[in-house]
């Protein structure tokens, strides 16, 4: 989140990715993204080169995800969705969801995952004044997530159910144990780590104004 984008990813299948998972789930799911992308290009009347200017991720960034041939990071993807003024979500899924519809995080596919067993998964997203996002996360021990700087006004609330979960912000640390919770500017890196013996179970509130 910016304004040096991540390099370029190879298909899917083609070899790991740190931000992406792999299997046929996701490289679907990822294709999917791209269709979306280019139809929001096209609704927007944007080109590759004005979509690019606008989200400063590079035209072929743009032009391999939208033919289905890359994976990306989520933090390229939110400057896609930001660039094509769609909350998060639905730029993922293509839908909303519904309320006092009752739904199985199970059934929702890793936007990340490390290969190793650890996962995120946006849940929902609320667009309304500002945009909240949903998200469940579970990392091994051993793993880590290190997250580019947010823009000014984006803040996460972390809540930990399980294991011992630390942020790490600058040179500080914050260690999280089952229960915890944490309000945290993310307009700066950070990073979420696992130095346990257990899978850290947590989940991530962000709100964008």
């Amino acid at each position: 989140m910016t304004s040096m984008e991540p390099a370029e990813t190879p298909a899917p299948g083609a070899g790991p990715h740190p931000e992406a998972a792999e299997g046929h789930a996701t490289s679907e799911l990822f294709r999917s993204i791209g269709r979306r992308i280019r139809e929001l290009r096209v609704g927007h009347h944007l080109t590759l080169d004005e979509l690019s200017e606008r989200s400063r991720v590079s035209r072929r960034m743009i032009t391999m995800l939208e033919a289905g041939e890359t994976n990306a990071s989520l933090g390229t993807l939110d400057k896609l969705a930001r660039a094509l003024d769609c909350d998060f979500h639905t730029m993922i899924t293509g839908s909303t969801v519904a309320p006092l519809t009752p739904e199985a995080s199970g059934e929702v596919v890793a936007l990340w995952e490390d290969g190793k067993g650890s996962t995120g998964k946006l849940l929902i997203s609320h667009p309304r004044a500002t945009t909240t996002e949903l998200w469940q996360w579970e990392l091994v021990p051993g793993a880590r997530y290190d997250a580019e700087p947010d823009p000014p006004g984006i803040e996460e609330i972390i809540l930990v159910s399980a294991g011992r979960l630390v942020v790490e912000v600058g040179e500080d640390r914050y260690k999280l144990e089952s229960g915890e919770y944490l309000r945290l500017p993310t307009d700066r890196a950070y990073a979420y780590a696992n130095a346990g013996r257990s899978t850290v179970h947590f989940v991530r509130i962000i709100v964008m104004p």
